[in-house]
C-alpha cells in the first residue's frame, strides 16, 4: 500500500511540474551577440524581453525536462549557464575549463532527472611549447556540484568529424542515451557503453539503404509537439535495385530501441530540413531545397501525416543559409539563423507575414516552448513513468 501511495504521489508531482511550466506557451528562446538570451513571442511576433549572461555568448541552449530552466554552454570560457525562465534571469554559471585544459563541448542533453547534463567532445591541453588534443570523451556534468563528475572514452570506431552541435536524446526512462550521427548510436546511460548501433548504410529494412537523416547543413529545432519517447523525421535513401533516390518519414521509438522507415516517393532533392509537427500531429512541415546557393529553389512542403501525402507546397525566397522552425501552435513557420533576423510565414497559406530584426547575430539554436496539448502529453507520460517505477 505504501508503495502504491508513493507511486501516486510521485505521479502527482510529475504532473504538477509539467502543468506549471517556467514560462507561457508561444515563447521561443534564442541566443545572440554579445551575451544575451532573447525572448520571442510568436503570438505577438516580436521580441518581448532579453536575459543578460554574465559570461560569454551561448553556443547551444537546451530546456530542462520540467520546462522551467534553460541550460547553455558558452564559446569563449566553456561555462555552463542556468537560466530560470519564470524569473528570466541567470541563476548559475560555472566554468568547465581548468588552468591548462580547455573543454570543447559538441552538444548538451539534460537527463530525465534534471540533475545532469551529458555531453561529448575533446579537451585541449596547453603545454609549455605546444597544445595536445586529448581523445574524445563522454562527459557527465553535475548541475548541483558544478563540475564534470564522470568521463568515458568515446568509441574509437565512430567519428564526430564535421558535427558542430550534436543531436542527442534520452529514452523516457533515462536508461538509454541516443546520438544521431552518420549512424544512430544507442548507449547505456549509466555505463555509457554502446549497446546498439543502427547502421544507416544497411539498416536491414527491405528496399532501404544508405539512409541520411537531416540532410541539410543547418540544425533542426527541437519539436515541442513530438510524441514523448519518439523521434520523427524525414530521411533520404536509395533502393538496392536501381539505386534511385527516395525520401520518406522515419520514426524511432526511444524506449524500445526500435524504428521504422516509410518511403514516400522518389526524391526530387537531396536536401530537406527536419520534419516538424502541428499540435494534433495531423500535419508535418519541412522544406525542400534544390540546387546550390546562388542558383537554387526553396519550397515549403506540408504532409498529411495520416496518409503520408504531400498536401501543399510553395516556393519562397530562401537565404544561402537558414534553419527552419515552427511555432508551438503550428500556425507559423520561422526562418532564422546565420544573421540578424527572423522571417515569419503563415503555416497554412505559406504567405510571408513579417521580418523580425534582432539586436545581434544569432549564436545558438532555438527553444520552442510546448503548447497546452504537448504539455498534457508530457504530463501523461511523466505520470505513467512514475506509476511504473
Amino acid at each position: 500500500m505504501r508503495s502504491i501511495l508513493f507511486s501516486l504521489f510521485s505521479a502527482l508531482l510529475a504532473v504538477s511540474a509539467y502543468a506549471a511550466p517556467g514560462d507561457g506557451a508561444g515563447l521561443i528562446y534564442l541566443a545572440t551577440w554579445p551575451h544575451q538570451i532573447l525572448v520571442f513571442d510568436t503570438s505577438q511576433e516580436k521580441i518581448i524581453d532579453h536575459i543578460d549572461l554574465t559570461t560569454d555568448i551561448a553556443q547551444q541552449i537546451v530546456v530542462s525536462p520540467d520546462k522551467k530552466k534553460l541550460y547553455g554552454y558558452t564559446v569563449k570560457d566553456n561555462s555552463i549557464v542556468t537560466i530560470d525562465l519564470a524569473a528570466r534571469k541567470q541563476v548559475s554559471v560555472f566554468p568547465l575549463n581548468e588552468p591548462n585544459r580547455s573543454v570543447r563541448l559538441l552538444g548538451l542533453a539534460p537527463d530525465p532527472s534534471g540533475k545532469f547534463l551529458y555531453s561529448v567532445g575533446p579537451s585541449v591541453v596547453k603545454q609549455p611549447d605546444h597544445y595536445d588534443i586529448e581523445p574524445t570523451k563522454f562527459m557527465v556534468i553535475d548541475l548541483d556540484n558544478h563540475k564534470i563528475t564522470r568521463t568515458v572514452d568515446f568509441p574509437k570506431d565512430e567519428s564526430l568529424s564535421g558535427f558542430f552541435r550534436l543531436q542527442m536524446k534520452f529514452s523516457p526512462d533515462g536508461k538509454y542515451f541516443y546520438m544521431f550521427l552518420g549512424n544512430v548510436l544507442i548507449f547505456d546511460s549509466q555505463t555509457l557503453q554502446l549497446v546498439k548501433k543502427i547502421d544507416l548504410v544497411d539498416p536491414h529494412v527491405p528496399g532501404i539503404g544508405n539512409v541520411i537523416f537531416n540532410p541539410v547543413e543547418e540544425e533542426p529545432a527541437e519539436d515541442p509537439n513530438e510524441e514523448p519517447g519518439k523521434l520523427t523525421n524525414v530521411f533520404m535513401s536509395t533502393d538496392p535495385y536501381v539505386h534511385r533516390a527516395v525520401f520518406g518519414i522515419a520514426k524511432i521509438d526511444l524506449a524500445n530501441l526500435s524504428f521504422d522507415f516509410t518511403p514516400i516517393a522518389p526524391a526530387t532533392t537531396l536536401s530537406m530540413t527536419p520534419l516538424l509537427y502541428t499540435p494534433d500531429h495531423s500535419v508535418g512541415y519541412t522544406i525542400a531545397i534544390n540546387g546550390t546557393p546562388g542558383n537554387r529553389r526553396c519550397e515549403f512542403w506540408a504532409f498529411d501525416m495520416k496518409t503520408r501525402k504531400l498536401i501543399n507546397k510553395k516556393e519562397f525566397e530562401g537565404r544561402n543559409r537558414f534553419s527552419f522552425g515552427l511555432s508551438a501552435d503550428g500556425t507559423k513557420i520561422l526562418i532564422y539563423g546565420a544573421g540578424y533576423e527572423i522571417d515569419v510565414y503563415d503555416a497554412k497559406t505559406f504567405e510571408f507575414r513579417r521580418n523580425i530584426p534582432l539586436p545581434g547575430d544569432m549564436t545558438s539554436n532555438i527553444i520552442v516552448m510546448p503548447g497546452p496539448a504537448a504539455m498534457a502529453r508530457l504530463a501523461s507520460s511523466a505520470s505513467s513513468s512514475a506509476a511504473v517505477h
